[in-house]
């Protein structure tokens, strides 16, 4: 018995005893800085923690089995190489400028500076995309858009590109109506009927800063060939209940300015006999 004991104290670097006592320790301690770190990220990253937890349990993870490893002896050149590995990341970061690492340290800017999160809707400007965030990880974000599909946009391009953010809008959203009316119809009418319709909408909202100006200001925005083209400025509370007041009004015009008289003029057709 004393020798398989002997054997066994002989394959840690200060004993069996020793050694599971730093083990132990070094596993408290590890447990206890677990802790500190899952409150600090909850703190820090509220809506979206989950990679960041995933990071730090592997992280935590490799200095335990490197200070288990360390305990013994031939595996003490394999703690070595296992800590030595950290220089890999600076590496990783000294490649940035290729494609797949770069989208893991732009993934990061993006956490930690967030200048998006999951459940904003956003615009990339340049890139034809546009929806609500769903999901972010250190390679790409998810973007659902409003036709309901998802595109994964690597957070290279993410983090080069100019975002708008309408979630982070404090107060309305200003969407634009574009409308053509034939030289011949009443303008003023035509301003009236689209006014009367806009604050109607159970979606419209006052955005004025100053009450004094007109509550759905609208202009001539264009003088074209066979038609005036007008723009009404209409606020809402965000870019989604917008499109829907948009999509509602231009429907109720076609009726209103058959009512009234005004003509919106049909594009030009040439008939090949």
């Amino acid at each position: 018995m004393e020798k398989i004991f002997e054997q066994i104290d002989n394959l840690f670097v200060n004993g069996v005893i020793n050694g599971i006592i730093s083990i132990v320790i070094a596993g408290i301690v590890l447990i206890a800085i677990n802790k500190l770190l899952n409150k600090f990220i909850k703190k820090k990253w509220p809506d979206n923690y989950v990679l960041q937890k995933r990071i730090k349990k592997i992280i935590l993870i490799t200095i335990f089995l490197a200070i288990v490893c360390s305990e013994v002896k031939f595996l003490k050149s394999f703690a070595t190489a296992l800590l030595a590995s950290g220089g890999i990341v600076a590496v990783v970061i000294g490649l940035a400028s290729q494609e797949a690492a770069g989208n893991l340290i732009n993934g990061a800017m993006i956490m930690a500076y967030k200048p998006y999160k999951i459940g904003d809707f956003i615009v990339v400007t340049g890139h034809n995309v546009r929806g609500t965030v769903i999901d972010i990880s250190l390679r790409h974000s998810v973007i659902e858009t409003l036709e309901k599909t998802q595109m994964i946009v690597p957070n290279d391009i993410m983090n080069k590109a100019i975002i708008e953010n309408i979630s982070q809008i404090e107060h309305v959203k200003a969407n634009y109506l574009y409308i053509d009316i034939s030289y011949e119809s009443d303008i003023d009418q035509a301003i009236k009927v689209i006014q009367d319709l806009v604050v109607k909408h159970p979606l419209f909202i006052d955005g004025r800063k100053d009450k004094q100006d007109p509550l759905v200001p609208v202009i001539v925005s264009d003088l074209k060939d066979s038609s005036i083209q007008l723009r009404a400025t209409i606020t809402s509370e965000d870019n989604v209940q917008g499109f829907q007041m948009l999509a509602d009004i231009r429907k109720d015009l076609v009726t209103e300015f058959k009512k009234e008289g005004i003509e919106i003029p049909y594009p030009h057709m040439h008939i090949v006999k």
